[in-house]
């Protein structure tokens, strides 16, 4: 089969398309046809070995994470789910797979049902950026109505994500983003929205019940003086500095930090599945791209040069 790999972290230089053998499932496995797949900024740290706290793939890696397709092959003692049937998820990408490949073999635990009338591309758009704005916001933060909440980057992906989930549950939002994106994250259900260009977003002039650093542009000492009382500080980018923050904050304050690390299963895509098909959120897909411009695409979202997703068609 085909897919997008690299033997070495490096820039997206080291990235090819390649052929490489089709994976097999294993006991509790299904082989997916991928379809579609979506990049995310987790692809190209991973990549580039700024994750490797967290950890390292397993070389050669084939890049990405979330995809959508039908199965293609049952592994043994698989309940639930038959051959041809349209599906997306979430690879593991520590053994080395990944989305932006013709096939991928992996748990049942991280795929789930596509809705009748979900689109390939937004279901896999959906496992990464909305379930982390998902996980963050009901999960950890327990965002209630009326609560007050702002989200940083919330024209990306994540951050979009976000702004749609804090509407739907009634909260007050605050969004931050470029001087382009005030007016489209206005339309996503922000009652306020912050230029950073223009305006010192960390210096809004009143508290939080949740400051979501979607955008991880921030530190717990400069989100510490937005944060209500017993607020809390999301950030989107475990750091070292950000973990000791988070243990001098439990010691020595109501106020809570948390570095985030999404944790994916089939109850969280089957979470974002039902949102999606009530429209509660509607990813927005910048473009669709094929195999060969998988590279250009994470340099351009590296760079700062995407808002919403990029999806990447993956032929037969």
């Amino acid at each position: 089969m085909q897919a997008v790999m690299y033997e070495r972290f490096g820039d997206d230089s080291v990235l090819s398309l390649r052929e490489t053998g089709i994976p097999l499932p294993a006991r509790g496995e299904v082989q997916v046809r991928v379809r579609m797949a979506s990049l995310n900024p987790v692809d190209f740290k991973l990549r580039s070995g700024i994750l490797r706290m967290i950890g390292r793939p397993k070389r050669p890696a084939i890049t990405g994470k979330d995809f959508a397709g039908e199965i293609s092959a049952l592994g043994a003692d698989v309940r639930g789910y038959t051959l041809g049937q349209r599906v997306f998820g979430s690879v593991d990408p520590m053994g080395g797979q990944g989305s932006c490949a013709q096939f991928v073999a992996l748990s049942t635990d991280l795929i789930a049902p596509t809705p009748e009338d979900l689109s390939d591309e937004a279901a896999a758009s959906l496992p990464v950026a909305s379930g982390t704005a998902l996980q963050a916001l009901t999960d950890l933060a327990r965002l209630q109505a009326g609560q007050a909440v702002l989200i940083s980057g919330a024209s990306g992906a994540v951050g979009a994500s976000a702004v749609q989930i804090a509407r739907s549950l009634g909260a007050r939002i605050t969004g931050v983003c470029s001087t382009a994106n005030v007016d489209y994250v206005r339309s996503l259900g922000a009652e306020r929205v912050i230029d950073y260009s223009t305006e010192d977003w960390l210096q809004p002039g009143q508290h939080f019940d949740v400051v979501f650093d979607a955008a991880a542009a921030a530190s717990f000492t400069q989100a510490r003086p937005l944060l209500a009382t017993a607020g809390i500080y999301i950030n989107t980018m475990p750091r070292a500095a950000l973990y000791w923050a988070a243990l001098v904050a439990r010691a020595t304050t109501r106020q809570r930090c948390v570095p985030f690390l999404l944790k994916t299963d089939t109850a969280l895509l089957a979470r974002l599945a039902q949102l999606a098909a009530e429209r509660i959120i509607v990813p927005h897909i910048q473009e669709i791209v094929d195999l060969t411009e998988v590279a250009a695409a994470q340099r351009h979202m590296q760079h700062g040069k995407v808002h919403g997703k990029l999806c990447v068609r993956v032929h037969a």
